[in-house]
């Protein structure tokens, strides 16, 4: 079968703001695909527009994440996204297919 999750974020204790003003602990991907979502929104920014497009930056992604020691594949998909090596494969992408 498929590989799933593709890759993790970060999304556990991670502190937030409360509607009184506070601050709180959140977790799950409510916490998660924020975190992602604002890697892609950064690394679009120093991609080529010529070759941008979701297939490209969901490789970078993928490509680029740090497996998570003690979990099997199917917990962590290739591991957990790193934005400083996206960051160094989004300046040199060059188009291929996947493998």
């Amino acid at each position: 079968g498929r590989v799933k999750p593709d890759i993790v974020a970060y999304g556990k204790s991670i502190r937030g703001p409360t509607t009184s003003g506070g601050c709180r602990s959140l977790s799950g991907t409510s916490v998660a695909s924020p975190v992602v979502a604002g890697m892609v929104t950064l690394l679009s920014g120093m991609a080529d527009p010529k070759t941008l497009n979701p297939a490209m930056m969901k490789q970078i992604l993928v490509e680029s994440a740090t497996p998570v020691p003690n979990n099997h594949i199917f917990e962590q998909g290739m591991g957990k996204v790193d934005l400083l090596k996206a960051a160094k494969r989004v300046t040199n992408y060059v188009p291929r297919a996947s493998t």
